[in-house]
């Protein structure tokens, strides 16, 4: 009898160790979800965001869920890119692709790096963001922080305009933009930058 309970147990714990591998090979399990190693954004894909604006005096001015989709691949400069939409608005926030220096965006009728992967503490380019120049610092790598999607780890990215701080970008190479803040300039008299937006992943679809 003892034997048989043995030989029960090892086989229990046989089962429970060929699981726990079968799931590091599918992902890494961080507070109950499974971030997939082996999977990149594509056509179809879908992030859901929890979305944030604030008044230039401070206090959440709104809050709602947006959702942001690879709807079609577009070829520009002979590339392809993910054309990204706000799946409510119906528009286009951003041509995304990756390349061997990062995420990069297609804006300014050419590629433009975003966000470099891989990337050393202190990294600095200039990109072309939102209409203008932006000079990007790497200011976090490889750093292991809390998300909606699990415990995955970040690089965040610094972008400064004319000396003024505008973008606080983190980003996950299997998942891409995770979370980021921008900030806008506010009207006279007080006329300075102030944060204007926050987003965070809730999740996101392959």
């Amino acid at each position: 009898m003892k034997t048989c309970l043995l030989y029960l147990f090892v086989l229990i714990i046989a089962a429970f160790t060929i699981m726990s591998c079968q799931k590091e090979i599918d992902g890494t399990i961080t507070g109950g979800v499974i971030v997939p190693a082996n999977q990149k954004p594509r056509l179809g894909t879908t992030w859901t965001y929890n979305y944030y604006t604030y008044y230039s005096y401070g206090g959440i001015a709104t809050s709602k869920i947006i959702t942001h989709k690879a709807k079609t691949e577009e070829t520009f400069g002979g590339e392809k890119w993910l054309n990204i939409v706000d799946v409510g608005a119906d528009t286009t926030v951003y041509y995304l692709n990756t390349k061997a220096g990062g995420l990069y965006q297609y804006s300014n009728s050419s590629s433009n790096l975003l966000c470099k992967y891989p990337a050393v503490l202190n990294d600095a380019y200039t990109s072309f963001n939102d209409g203008s120049a932006e000079d990007f610092t790497v200011k976090g790598v490889n750093d292991t922080l809390p998300t909606a999607i699990g415990d995955i780890a970040l690089n965040y990215y610094e972008g400064v305009k004319t000396g003024f701080l505008i973008d606080l970008i983190w980003y996950n190479n299997n998942a891409w933009i995770i979370w980021e803040y921008r900030y806008f300039k506010g009207d006279p008299p007080a006329n300075r930058y102030y944060l204007y937006s926050k987003m965070f992943i809730d999740n996101i679809v392959y």
